[in-house]
């Protein structure tokens, strides 16, 4: 099979990544779940023949230093799908990873997310932080995000990515995508350039370092709505998270900065409902007087608990896992699959009532 027909079987087969290694049969994840086609296992040459049908120029020309060094990209294949590529080394051979993203963008009721990512997106100012595991959707939940915005204001919206996933067309806003590589070196560079811009929404695909974290700080701090990610598993590991890539010179300016322009924090997670739909499991919180109170005196294990409360819409993993069983959308092993405390969450489908922190 070529390239092309594994990416179109891929779609069909509803898989939300496509594995090319050497010496390995291409396999599916669908589901979460890693499938081998039934095919011979892939040569050297066949994956680097799958790179050079897809792969950008800087790649081709040198794809033993790209793929030692680790790079990413996109390959648009209209009108079936875009899709996220990782080029690595595999015992000096070539793998490819190539992540599934669909034609068109869904919205937060199609996503089933809860009304709560609606009151945050619609803030208009700060800084929303989106958290989760590789895979766990949060570039879908953030395009979701920009899609509502772009839908009902009159805004300059500017998306920063590495590579751009989702494509948005001009709504009520313009829409400029930066790719990192292509149209700046680095998300440093490229937030320095945006916020000469004007831009009204700055997306920021992934907050990875000191420089990064500090400019989309002082972004929200001057009025910007700035969304970005973050790879930790909930939400108050985001905020170490982030305090953590601050250089200690600068630490108290930034816990100032992320107390005064945080608005959410939106964790998220995967779990597969009983129709075998993918459907996600959210920890939210929000910031108040109370939360900036905790961030400013490093109380983090207080602001797990502080989400317990459920107060303005918050809620933990497990709260929503609950919900999610009681409603009957998904069932209570795959609940306790994905459940941050599994005794706690099990107590409480036995016995409704509040799930304790912990």
């Amino acid at each position: 099979m070529t390239i092309d027909q594994l990416l179109k079987f891929a779609v069909d087969q509803g898989a939300s990544d496509l594995h090319l290694q050497t010496g390995s049969p291409p396999m599916l994840r669908i589901l979460g779940q890693i499938r081998e086609l039934e095919l011979p296992p892939l040569t050297d040459e066949q994956v680097r023949q799958a790179i050079r049908a897809i792969g950008p120029r800087t790649i081709i020309d040198d794809i033993d230093k790209a793929m030692a060094q680790g790079y990413d990209f996109s390959y648009a294949f209209p009108p079936l799908a875009r899709f996220r590529g990782n080029l690595y080394s595999h015992l000096g051979a070539p793998g490819l990873v190539l992540r599934v993203i669909l034609p068109g963008i869904r919205t937060v009721e199609d996503l089933h997310l809860p009304p709560v990512i609606r009151e945050i997106a619609q803030a208009r100012r700060g800084l929303t932080l989106m958290s989760g595991a590789t895979g766990s959707g949060k570039s879908t939940t953030l395009a979701a995000i920009v899609d509502l915005l772009n839908s009902s204001y009159h805004l300059k919206i500017l998306t920063l990515e590495d590579p751009v996933e989702y494509e948005h067309v001009n709504k009520k806003s313009l829409v400029s995508h930066v790719e990192v590589g292509r149209d700046t070196p680095t998300f440093g560079h490229g937030l320095r350039q945006a916020m000469r811009q004007a831009p009204d929404v700055i997306l920021v695909g992934e907050l990875r370092d000191a420089e990064s974290v500090q400019m989309a700080l002082r972004a929200a701090d001057t009025g910007h709505q700035v969304l970005a990610t973050v790879h930790s598993s909930n939400a108050a590991q985001t905020i170490e998270r982030i305090l953590a890539m601050v250089p200690p010179s600068e630490l108290a300016i930034a816990r100032e900065q992320l107390a005064a322009s945080l608005v959410g924090i939106i964790a998220q997670r995967l779990t597969v409902s009983k129709s075998g739909q993918r459907w996600p499991v959210v920890e939210v919180l929000r910031c108040d007087s109370v939360t900036a109170k905790y961030i400013l005196e490093g109380r983090i294990a207080d602001i797990a608990d502080y989400i317990t409360t459920g107060q303005r819409g918050m809620q933990t993993f497990d709260t929503h896992l609950l919900q999610l069983y009681q409603d009957g959308i998904i069932a209570g092993t795959q609940a306790l699959s994905v459940a941050t405390n599994v005794e706690a969450l099990a107590l409480a489908m036995r016995s409704p009532g509040k799930i304790k922190a912990g």
